[in-house]
């Protein structure tokens, strides 16, 4: 009776919710997770979404819907409650050694995009910051996916003395970003590191933009199925 009364106690004082919709969970449910129901509207599912061009990536969901107005909040809000809870599933699955790698934003510190680095810290992973920009690029909404990769082409270097360090101590470099739309800026990244002799496992990323394409391979990568020859 007593154990019951304390876990009544419990439950009064501090009644587990969902991260995102604040709404109660039961007992068995993590709260550091979305809900049942906000998964189900955000189009997370505990298989991500992943391909392998223009090189291998992962991501949480696609860059839709509610889940494109989520991450447009967050880049404002920098909620990084929210940002663990949306990227759980991908912590689950990146490996244990991995060293996450965040792309530097192109844009003044005052107006940069802070979601690779919130991504790095909910994803908690040992992280440096060995992306430097070359040069400022354009902005890239309305660039055609040949226009990106001549955009980015050659945009960073690593940071020598560091990355000469880490070459020596890991082989399982991730690069961080929140979306990925034709895998140029994915690209560019990882051949400055690749020059810098830091090999690259892959992407890890929020979301993956819909591809401008049939019917049918939209419905493969809602169902997380391999988009090999995905534009990146």
């Amino acid at each position: 009776m007593l154990t019951a009364l304390s876990s009544c106690l419990k439950t009064l004082l501090h009644q587990p919710s969902c991260p995102l919709c604040t709404q109660p969970l039961t007992d068995d449910q993590d709260e550091q997770r979305p809900c049942d129901a906000c998964n189900r509207r955000l189009g997370l599912r505990s298989q991500l979404l992943h391909g392998r061009a223009p090189l291998t990536w992962v991501a949480a969901g696609l860059y839709s819907g509610a889940l494109r107005q989520v991450l447009l909040q967050l880049r404002r809000s920098r909620d990084a409650k929210t940002l663990a809870a949306l990227c759980a599933n991908l912590r689950d699955h990146l490996p244990s050694d991995a060293l996450l790698v965040p792309i530097p934003s192109w844009k003044h510190t005052s107006r940069a995009n802070p979601l690779p680095a919130l991504l790095c810290q909910g994803l908690n992973r040992p992280t440096l910051e060995l992306l430097q920009r070359r040069r400022p690029g354009l902005g890239q909404h309305h660039l055609n996916a040949h226009q990106r990769q001549s955009n980015q082409q050659e945009a960073f270097h690593a940071v020598a003395p560091v990355a000469a360090d880490v070459g020596r101590s890991t082989g399982r470099v991730w690069i961080v970003d929140d979306i990925l739309t034709t895998g140029a800026t994915a690209v560019a990244a990882q051949a400055a590191l690749t020059r810098a002799n830091l090999p690259v496992a892959g992407l890890v990323c929020l979301a993956r933009t819909p591809r401008r394409s049939t019917s049918s391979e939209r419905r493969d990568l809602r169902s997380g199925c391999r988009a090999d020859d995905a534009p990146g």
